[in-house]
């Protein structure tokens, strides 16, 4: 009763704002194609898996084929997908390649991958491939490759392309441009093992290509970079309450709480005993109200925990709590519908021990963003200097309701709880809610006399 309640107030308070015509921001989903799903056995001829989860399991091209619209539907828009070409047999996570000219035959082969691109862009969505490093026999190998603990645990022994090294750079670009001539992908990704690189001189040059650092490397020329340390900030921000949370971040950059290479968000929270639904919620609301590239590791949605490998790379259970995945639907759902938002100044008015608030100030509808990520509710007071007299601020999220009371707007927030307020004309008393609401009221007292009476004749 008091979840329609709410719908209903929320639906009749809002005044509907017009979807911004601007470029939507990158919202990535970071799939492990062997972990993913295994469309077909036509391809695992040499799947022994035998319950070694250090062994591939049969994902393929076909099986993310089948789910576009599971991705889709939570909100994102581009896919990015792990190395594909031909690589070590027992390598599940195909960084191990062994010829950058073919894409490998037990994901699908050259055939699937490019129904696969093409299914992709159909459902309006664009298609990043991760590219791996590994020098093979035709590339200079590096001395000393800057890994973080994980990724040498992976590689061990295996020699990494150098590539500040010229004829290295000559080469890999012919062959990365080979690569998106043949198959019409729409960006790159990198995990860089050496400092410096510059995209200008080994990718092709695409509205997608991106650097996924190690702390304390830089990289140049991308179009969006991935920091480590700005991923540590947001794993460590949302792993438990009461934590600090960044209030800003580079232009451009690409924001996460994991990777590939580092343990699961989930892991950070059941590490500190929180419930990883919650924590998962309020993370990807906080990603989607900045005006920045996102992106979620595959099986965030459905709180997949890890640590190392392979456990941070389990295959994906489609059949699990949807709990997080409606949520992020319709969240992604609300900002989607307010794009405007971030066409004007975003300015952080509080940032306190997990609570933050945001002003968004545009030339139409102001909006303010207020995320509780403590253990207790909280109380923020905002004046008439942020939210004009007349005005009032109608929640899109939850679809609270908030009026002026002595100069000003109490935003009364339960524990790890987030909403979204657009700044509107004050209705004053709102006759229609009132209605509606003793309306429902009405029709629920009669149905519970007409079944009670019904339950008295047949007794």
């Amino acid at each position: 009763m008091k979840k329609m309640i709410l719908l209903l107030m929320a639906g009749l308070l809002v005044t509907p704002v017009a979807q911004a015509q601007e470029k939507q921001q990158p919202r990535v989903y970071s799939l492990v194609v062997d972990r993913f799903l295994n469309g077909t056995e036509k391809n695992n001829a040499h799947i022994h898996n035998d319950d070694d989860d250090h062994l591939p399991y049969g994902g393929d091209f076909q099986g993310i084929e089948s789910k576009l619209d599971y991705i889709k539907d939570m909100g994102f828009n581009v896919i990015h997908i792990s190395p594909i070409f031909k690589h070590e047999q027992n390598d599940y996570l195909g960084y191990k390649v062994s010829n950058y000219d073919t894409i490998d035959s037990v994901y699908g082969g050259d055939k699937d991958f490019k129904e696969l691109v093409k299914k992709i862009h159909d459902n309006k969505m664009k298609i990043i491939v991760d590219m791996p490093v590994v020098a093979t026999k035709e590339f200079t190998p590096l001395k000393s490759p800057a890994m973080n603990e994980i990724q040498k645990a992976y590689y061990g022994n295996t020699q990494i392309i150098d590539l500040q090294n010229a004829a290295n750079q000559e080469k890999y670009k012919k062959k990365m441009a080979a690569f998106v001539k043949t198959y019409q992908v729409d960006g790159l990704s990198m995990y860089t093992l050496q400092d410096g690189i510059d995209a200008q001189k080994i990718m092709p040059d695409l509205p997608l290509n991106i650097a996924i650092l190690n702390k304390g490397m830089a990289a140049k020329n991308f179009d969006y970079i991935q920091k480590e340390e700005s991923t540590l900030k947001l794993a460590n921000g949302f792993k438990t309450t009461n934590q600090p949370l960044p209030d800003s971040f580079g232009k451009n950059e690409l924001l996460a709480a994991d990777n590939f290479f580092m343990p699961r968000f989930t892991k950070y929270a059941a590490d500190e005993n929180m419930f990883p639904g919650t924590r998962i919620k309020l993370l990807l609301s906080y990603l989607l109200s900045q005006n920045q590239p996102m992106s979620m590791t595959y099986g965030t949605e459905i709180a997949m925990n890890g640590g190392q490998m392979p456990d941070m790379h389990q295959l994906l259970d489609f059949r699990t709590e949807k709990e997080v995945t409606d949520y992020l639907q319709e969240t992604s759902r609300v900002f989607d519908k307010y794009r405007e938002m971030f066409d004007g100044k975003m300015q952080v008015l509080m940032n306190k021990n997990g609570n933050q608030v945001i002003h968004y100030d545009t030339d139409k509808v102001d909006f303010i963003y207020n995320l509780n990520n403590t253990d207790k509710a909280t109380k923020v007071e905002l004046g008439t200097d942020v939210v004009p007299e007349g005005k009032m601020l109608s929640g899109l999220l939850i679809g609270d309701a908030i009026h002026e009371k002595d100069g000003q707007f109490d935003l009364i927030t339960n524990r790890e709880e987030a909403e979204l307020y657009a700044i509107i004309k004050d209705r004053g008393l709102n006759i229609g809610y009132i209605i509606a609401s003793v309306g429902v009221i009405i029709a629920f007292t009669l149905f519970i006399i007409l079944a009670a009476r019904k339950s008295k004749r047949n007794k």
